[in-house]
């Protein structure tokens, strides 16, 4: 395969890639039977032939949404080299290059400094924000609780809560937001998983700070992308602070009160805090209060945020292609609810394919970034010590050379048979190398169980007349504007 390293040296991340006029895909599009959902037309504008005020304007452009920066030339092979202000930056789109970067010199690229900004506030020194000695001390520790045997054991009370709140979050014959529905029963199952409910009647508080924190600090403050003084306040993130604490409180309480009863000798539940509570450092220590604090506030943001949303763009692309949407139903129809939970995903395969073909068009969480902490070289190109690494996964999911048909919701190239020639690197929702997200096992299993729980008995219809959906990333990626459907029982 060609190498595409795209060598810019531009004011910021956001001169990655060039602004454009924020015009749709037209929606209603089909190509060769294939339903083409509205996404932002890449710019088609070299980055080589950026002026000064594009570089600029496309700084404020990717703070206020990423997705829509996307250009061409980041969707093919072609090598791009553009020249504007401050620091180098590397797009990277081949899979010989990722492969040195996250796998065979990985210990060379550290976290990017702009992506720490923005993380570290919020999630301090859970698996995803923690650097060197610190998360490889937590990796080491959470490898166990996340083994298959765990992550199966938690099926069962997933599929009991999706049961048990799916009349309260898609009422028969109403009209709902289903981002928001999608979100209130991630978040139900979540709190199953990892607290046995007990944090259930605080939930809607914890969504509601879940939510401020994410759309608050989960985007870049253009003096982030810049790299000004940490000094210097950042006007766009004050009103997540205090969502940040709010929910830091809930998950400290409730972590103090089952250490205490640990520690008393009370029968307590068997969840995932519980494991965590009895989990040990390397030195036979359990891990500290802080420490639980930082994983728990990572796994409810990360956790139930990057499952809904990708279940939310599933069930609007399954909406318009009510071919597919048939097809999953009838497979579902099939399933033996019987068998354990934990056994449902090998026997739904469409359904499932469905589901990661959602997170191709439209990946939970688009922006892969690191930083070269000495000079490097891959594929003859020099990569500078301090440059940047950007792997845009909005991009590479849709790139010209890895996928037929890219911009179309074509669910069976998931399927077993098919799903061998898609390339290693070509499709990465939950990141790559040794970084790769600890809980893949666990959305997976989690997105099986709550889609054979919810769509053998509804149907969600797209109410005519609301605008077509406009992807927005704030860590994740989301609709903009509420998404309407009616609900029908089957």
């Amino acid at each position: 395969m060609t190498v595409a390293l795209h060598t810019l040296k531009v004011s910021a991340i956001g001169g990655l890639m060039a602004r454009h006029d924020y015009k749709f895909r037209p929606a209603a599009k089909w190509e060769d039977g294939a339903f083409v959902p509205p996404a932002p037309i890449p710019a088609p504008r070299h980055p080589k032939d950026w002026s000064l005020l594009e570089n600029l304007d496309s700084l404020f452009a990717m703070s206020r949404n990423p997705v829509t920066a996307s250009t061409e030339v980041s969707m093919t092979l072609e090598d791009v080299q553009a020249f504007g202000l401050g620091q180098e930056i590397m797009v990277v789109t081949s899979a010989e290059a990722l492969r040195h970067m996250f796998i065979d010199n990985a210990a060379n690229y550290r976290m990017h400094p702009i992506r720490q900004t923005i993380l570290k506030p919020v999630l301090k020194d859970g698996l995803v924000s923690a650097e060197g000695p610190e998360w490889k001390s937590a990796r080491r520790a959470l490898a166990p609780v996340f083994v298959p045997r765990n992550t199966k054991n938690f099926a069962a009370s997933m599929a009991r809560v999706t049961d048990r709140m799916l009349d309260d979050v898609f009422p028969a014959n109403k009209t709902v937001d289903i981002g928001e529905s999608f979100l209130k029963l991630a978040y139900g199952v979540l709190s199953e998983t990892l607290f046995s409910g007990e944090i259930d009647g605080q939930s809607d508080a914890a969504l509601r700070n879940i939510s401020d924190f994410m759309e608050a600090l989960g985007k870049a403050d253009p003096l982030d992308i810049l790299m000004a003084p940490k000094w210097l306040p950042r006007l766009t993130k004050l009103g997540g602070r205090g969502a940040v604490k709010g929910l830091r409180r809930q998950v400290f309480a409730l972590a103090q009160d089952r250490r205490a009863r640990i520690e008393a000798g009370a029968d307590v539940p068997d969840d995932f805090l519980t494991l965590l509570l009895r989990t040990e450092t390397e030195d036979g220590e359990p891990l500290s209060n802080d420490q639980i604090e930082d994983q728990l506030v990572t796994f409810i943001a990360a956790g139930h945020e990057t499952t809904s949303r990708a279940l939310t763009w599933m069930t609007y692309l399954l909406s318009q292609d009510t071919e597919a949407r048939t097809r999953m139903e009838a497979e579902l129809d099939t399933l033996d609810m019987s068998l354990p939970p934990e056994d449902w995903i090998k026997h739904i395969p469409f359904a499932v394919a469905c589901f990661e073909e959602s997170m191709r068009l439209y990946p939970p969480a688009p922006l892969i970034s690191r930083q070269a902490v000495e000079a490097d070289a891959v594929a003859g190109k020099v990569i500078a010590k301090g440059a940047g690494i950007l792997v845009n996964l909005w991009s590479l999911h849709r790139h010209r050379a890895h996928w037929e048909q890219p911009d179309a919701f074509v669910p069976t190239r998931f399927l077993p048979e098919a799903r061998a020639s898609i390339d290693r690197f070509a499709y990465l929702p939950f990141g790559l190398g040794h970084r790769v997200c600890i809980g893949q096992r666990f959305a997976m299993q989690e997105a099986a169980v709550m889609i054979a729980v919810i769509f053998r008995k509804l149907r969600l219809n797209w109410t005519p007349g609301q605008p077509e959906p406009w992807p927005v990333m704030r860590i994740t990626t989301r609709p903009e504007k509420p998404m309407l459907m009616r609900v029908e029982r089957r």
